[in-house]
């Protein structure tokens, strides 16, 4: 990837959308308790910062929009 991004093959890219998403069990329990931090970001978010980051070349960006859902636990 890092290598058809350099060699401009798909032209300038000006822009990146990206969904990740993975069934959590109600046993990984650091997700669902927000004492333990909560939420996925932790978990699966840093993968998608990393692939804009490799995309980018590590600029950064000039806007960032990101939506979640809040389980009943906060």
């Amino acid at each position: 990837m890092r290598q058809e991004l350099s060699s401009a093959s798909i032209g300038d890219v000006k822009g990146m959308l990206a969904f990740f998403g993975i069934a959590f069990d109600s046993k990984v329990v650091r997700v669902f308790d927000l004492e333990l931090g909560g939420g996925v970001m932790k978990d699966i978010g840093i993968y998608l910062v990393q692939l804009a980051c490799l995309v980018f070349n590590n600029e950064k960006p000039e806007k960032i929009c990101a939506s979640g859902h809040l389980w009943d636990t906060g």
